[in-house]
């Protein structure tokens, strides 16, 4: 069972953020989850200029934390944050297993050129077995290249935890969200692939896009591009599923 954690996500405020993500997490582990998902720059939001200041080593506090929380509720953590390394910031992911063990880090690859103003771009892909399954991190817009969907299956990937931070212009929100769904549906098209996508919401309140929202409408599409689940758009809240 799959927590979607569909953050109300506030711009450039990491202790307000973090607090909301404990919270779910506690509600995640209330309703006997095996793994909960969050959103992509969870920290501060993606494209925030509070990033850099927000940005922390992995491992580190956060994840340590993390750490403990996963194995007080017996529950896996998927998460993107903003990482520190050296001097370069990456908009990266970390998958923590119910035991505390931090299995995999991604650091994005497909970022668009808006953000690489702000994160260094990474360069590797990762699959690691959970439960018998093989599993793997991408984010956001990594789903939107088909080379990387494909690399990761060619590696045994069968599932994918994919952060993400679908952020629009007011009344774009229908469109979007057709375009993003049918993107996954061809990714899982004919495969045994299921690609579980949590998304924030709120207000785009700072940053080169200041004025959009983030939609919510978290997805998970199953085996054969089937969706399976699709959240409410721009509702705050914990979504749960049953994975086949």
């Amino acid at each position: 069972t799959v927590a979607i954690d569909q953050l109300p996500v506030v711009m450039g405020d990491k202790k307000a953020n973090v607090r909301t993500i404990l919270a779910y997490l506690g509600e995640a582990a209330k309703a006997d989850c095996d793994v909960a998902v969050f959103p992509e720059c969870s920290f501060a939001g993606w494209l925030s200029p509070a990033a850099k200041a927000a940005a922390e080593t992995i491992p580190g506090p956060f994840t340590r934390e993390l750490a403990k929380r996963a194995r007080k509720h017996g529950m896996a953590i998927a998460i993107g944050l903003e990482e520190r390394d050296g001097g370069r910031i990456y908009n990266s992911a970390v998958f923590i297993d119910r035991e505390g063990r931090l299995l995999a880090r991604h650091r994005k690859i497909d970022e668009l050129e808006i953000g690489l103003k702000v994160y260094s771009r990474g360069e590797t892909l990762g699959v690691v077995d959970f439960e018998r399954r093989k599993a793997a991190l991408d984010i956001c817009a990594d789903s939107w290249n088909p080379q990387i969907t494909d690399a990761l299956v060619l590696m045994g990937a069968r599932l994918i935890f994919s952060p993400s931070a679908w952020a629009v212009e007011p009344g774009g929100v229908a469109t979007n969200i057709a375009w993003i769904r049918e993107t996954y549906r061809q990714r899982a098209k004919g495969r045994d692939l299921t690609i579980v996508s949590a998304n924030g919401v709120g207000e785009v309140s700072e940053g080169p896009w200041k004025g959009r929202i983030l939609q919510g409408n978290s997805l998970v599409t199953g085996p054969d591009g089937v969706l399976l689940l699709q959240g409410p758009e721009n509702e705050a809240g914990l979504l749960t599923l049953s994975l086949p």
